[in-house]
């Protein structure tokens, strides 16, 4: 990955959403990001653009959205970490729902610097 810029949290938040939908066994595309995240298809490509830039995705053959090696492996650290956050984050004694939990794991992990994913 391109050492010039940080994770950011929409980075995350994008790079995540690309590994749940491929996880789920569906080929990715622009419409699927842009309705699982709210956001509009030219806002999809234009991350899509800075997640190639980082060598974290790719458009495949017929506009197909995939992660690289590297950001399929960055994925799994970040789940990694979404995990152990959702298990310590009810400590705090804050009362979320399950969507909440992750929501707020994603957001932590996205606020930290990207030296902490590895």
């Amino acid at each position: 990955m391109s050492a010039s810029a940080e994770l950011t949290g929409t980075h995350v938040k994008y790079l995540m959403t690309i590994h749940e939908i491929a996880q789920a066994g569906q080929a990715v595309s622009s419409a699927d990001v842009a309705r699982s995240l709210g956001v509009s298809r030219p806002s999809v490509t234009r991350m899509l653009r800075v997640l190639s830039e980082k060598g974290l995705a790719e458009k495949a053959r017929y506009g197909k959205i995939c992660l690289t090696p590297a950001g399929e492996a960055l994925s799994c650290k970040c789940e990694e970490q979404i995990a152990r956050m959702i298990r310590l984050l009810p400590e705090t004694g804050l009362s979320l729902t399950p969507t909440e939990l992750r929501r707020a794991a994603m957001a932590l992990l996205g606020a930290l610097p990207e030296r902490c994913l590895f």
